[in-house]
Parts: C-alpha cells; structure tokens; sequence
C-alpha cells in the first residue's frame, strides 16, 4: 500500500512504495538514491534554517518527479510570520510547477487555513500529514480539497472518536517512519492498516485502492 508520508531509513537501500518527506535542506542529497516505486519529497521546517526558495525551485526543476514534503507552521519554532512567508512562496512554486505539497502544522491551524484560503484558486494538491486535528478543522480543510493524512498519532488523539466519519473526507494513511534502522517499517505500517480498518470499519482492499488513488492525485504517477 502507498504510505503518503515517511521519512528515510539509513541502514538499506529506500525502495519502498512511499512519499519519502525530508524536513530540511541537509536531508535532500539521500533522496537522490531512493528507487522506484519511492517518491522524494524536498521540505524544510523551521528548527533547522530555511532554504532559500531558489534552492527549492532549482530542485524541482532538476527532478521532475520531486514533491514538496515536508513544509508548513510549528508555533514551537517561534516566529510564524516568517514561517508563512516561507509556505506561502513554497506555495507559489508548487502551484507554478505543477507539484504536491505535504503540510507540517502544529498548533498553527487556524493561521495555515487562513493562508490558504487566500490561495484557494491557486494551490497545488494539498496533503495535511499526521492530521489530529478537529472534526471542524477536517471540514474546513476538506472545503479547500486537503487531503487528510492519518497517522499512527490518531489513535490518541479526540479525532478518532470520530471512527467512520473519518473517511468522509479525502483522506489518505501515512506511518511517518522515520527511524534510522528499516527492521521495524513494515510491521508498523500492516498495524496501521488494521488499527485503521477497525476503527472505520473499512476493508483492507478499499484503503489500498483509497491510497493509490491518493498517490496519483500527488504525484501524476
């Protein structure tokens, strides 16, 4: 199944049918020799220093079939406002060369939903990872066509009170492994798959098809 958002392990060559997301500049080299079906995703978050956009934009013309992963508002970074000026231009080349962009957010929702709706006509395919926000944030971010990435974090969280309603939305499953060592990848991902298909009462087959489906929405592939 498509996992819509990971991070790279180092102890084995990165093949895995994945949205593989980095969260600075540092991290872009390794996404180099990641292999098909792996997708790279360039990012960068505020804890580290923010690339300059010319940085990014050469990437993305570089490699075609790079996304933007990951990218968006932590309000433990300090300094919001220069952190939405950084999304909002990311946001601008997204949408100019025709790529997905996987938002980071935390304790920032109502400032990364204000921004966005100030670029409703113009946004990229949008993928909200690790969601565990609201039910009333998911549908404000549905109006907008975000895709709601799960996580493992939401079996914690108020949201999965909310069980089948959750896949009333576009969502898609995401493990956010991002563990140096490969060993424990796929037995985290296959009780993802469980946890989540009990809680939502949904079979297996329909999430498979759910997130390849999504993967075609943010990558064209």
């Amino acid at each position: 199944m498509f996992d819509a958002h990971r991070h790279q392990s180092l102890d084995t060559p990165q093949s895995r049918n994945a949205l593989y997301a980095s969260a600075s500049q540092g991290q872009w080299k390794a996404l180099q020799s990641l292999q098909k079906p792996a997708i790279a995703g360039i990012g960068s978050l505020f804890n580290e220093p923010l690339p300059p956009i010319e940085e990014l934009e050469k990437m993305l013309k570089k490699h075609p079939d790079y996304q933007i992963a990951e990218v968006g508002m932590d309000r433990r970074f300090g300094n919001l406002e220069k952190q939405q000026q950084f999304l909002d231009e990311v946001l601008q080349i997204a949408y100019q060369y025709s790529r997905s962009v996987s938002l980071h957010c935390v304790q920032a929702s109502s400032q990364l939903l204000e921004l966005l709706r100030k670029k409703k006509s113009s946004l990229p395919p949008l993928l909200w990872h690790g969601f565990t926000e609201s039910y009333e944030t998911a549908l404000e971010a549905s109006r907008l066509n975000i895709i709601l990435s799960y996580g493992p974090r939401l079996y914690k969280s108020k949201l999965a009170r909310e069980e089948k309603r959750l896949i009333t939305f576009p969502f898609a499953l995401e493990t956010d492994y991002e563990h140096t060592q490969e060993a424990g990848y796929q037995t985290l991902l296959e009780q993802h798959i469980q946890n989540f298909c009990a809680l939502c009462s949904i079979h297996e087959e329909q999430l498979i098809r759910n997130n390849d489906e999504i993967r075609t929405i943010l990558t064209n592939q």
